[in-house]
C-alpha cells in the first residue's frame, strides 16, 4: 500500500489525487476546498514522497507500484473512482488504468506527461546520462528552469524547487528513469483509448515541454477532450489553480 491522505464527507463518490516528482499530498492543497464539497478525497504520496519520503528507492518497480494503488484502493474500500493526475502522476495514472481499468471512472490528467518531443526527450536522456557525474542540486535547479522558465511560473517553480530537495538523491534519479516511459507511449495511449474512460487534458498554454503532443493525443485519443488555460505553464493545478478546478469540476458533473 501507499501512504496517503483522506478528505471524507458523506459523499460514496471518490477522487484519487496522484502528484508528479518532488510532489506529495500537499500539490493538492488548491484542490481540496473545492474538490471535497462534492467528493471525498484520497491523495496518494508515491514511493519516496511525502510520507513514503524516508525510504530511498533506486529503481521504480511499476508492478508494484500500481498494485500498491489497488491495495489502497481495496483496503479503503474504494470500488471506483475519478483519478486526477499531475505531470508524472499522469503517467502513473494511465498505466494504473490499463492494468486495473474497474478501479477507474473517470480520467483528469493535468500538465499531462504522457508523450515528450524534440529537445525534452534529449533533456532526459541526457540527465539520465550524466546523473552521477554533475551535482545533485544542480539537477534540480535545471529541471525546474527548464520546465517553468517564465516570470509567471515562478511560484511553480519556487514549489518545485522547495519539494524536491526533500527526495533523496536516489529516489529522484528513479523518478527521472521512470519519465522515459513517456518517449514510447503509443502502446499504453491504444490500450488506454480502448477502455473508454472519459478523459479530460489540461493544460498551460505555456507548458512548453508537453503541450504540443498533449494537443495531438487529444486528437487521436475518441474519448479525450482537452482545455488548455491561458498564460499558465505546467504545473497548471498550482498555477491557476481556480480554472483548473473549475474545469475539472465541470468536467465530472458531465461524466455522472
Amino acid at each position: 500500500m501507499l501512504k496517503y491522505e483522506i478528505i471524507e464527507n458523506k459523499s460514496k463518490e471518490w477522487i484519487v489525487f496522484v502528484h508528479g516528482i518532488g510532489g506529495s499530498t500537499k500539490t493538492w492543497s488548491k484542490q481540496i476546498e473545492d474538490f471535497s464539497k462534492k467528493y471525498s478525497l484520497l491523495l496518494l504520496d508515491l514511493p519516496g514522497h511525502g510520507l513514503n519520503s524516508n525510504k530511498i528507492i533506486k529503481k521504480v518497480d511499476t508492478k508494484k507500484l500500481y498494485k500498491g494503488i489497488k491495495d489502497t484502493l481495496d483496503y479503503l474500500n474504494i470500488k471506483s473512482a475519478h483519478f486526477i493526475g499531475l505531470s508524472i502522476g499522469t503517467i502513473v495514472i494511465a498505466n494504473f488504468a490499463v492494468q486495473y481499468p474497474d478501479y477507474v471512472k473517470t480520467i483528469i490528467l493535468g500538465g499531462s506527461a504522457l508523450k515528450l518531443s524534440g529537445i525534452y526527450k534529449g533533456s532526459i536522456i541526457l540527465a539520465n546520462l550524466i546523473k552521477y557525474y554533475v551535482p545533485y542540486k544542480f539537477l534540480y535547479q535545471f529541471f525546474a528552469w527548464f520546465m517553468m522558465p517564465k516570470e509567471n511560473h515562478k511560484k511553480s517553480r519556487l514549489i518545485f524547487l522547495r519539494e524536491v530537495v526533500k527526495l533523496h538523491k536516489e529516489t529522484m534519479f528513479a523518478w527521472i528513469e521512470y519519465l522515459q516511459f513517456a518517449l514510447h507511449p503509443e502502446n499504453i495511449l491504444m490500450k488506454l483509448d480502448s477502455l473508454e474512460k472519459r478523459i479530460l487534458l489540461i493544460s498551460g498554454d505555456e507548458d512548453y515541454c508537453f503541450l504540443h503532443d498533449v494537443k495531438n493525443i487529444a486528437k487521436k485519443m475518441k474519448n479525450s477532450d482537452i482545455k488548455i488555460i491561458t498564460k499558465c505553464g505546467h504545473i497548471c493545478s498550482i498555477e491557476n489553480w481556480k480554472s483548473f478546478n473549475e474545469i475539472s469540476l465541470e468536467y465530472l458533473e458531465l461524466a455522472k
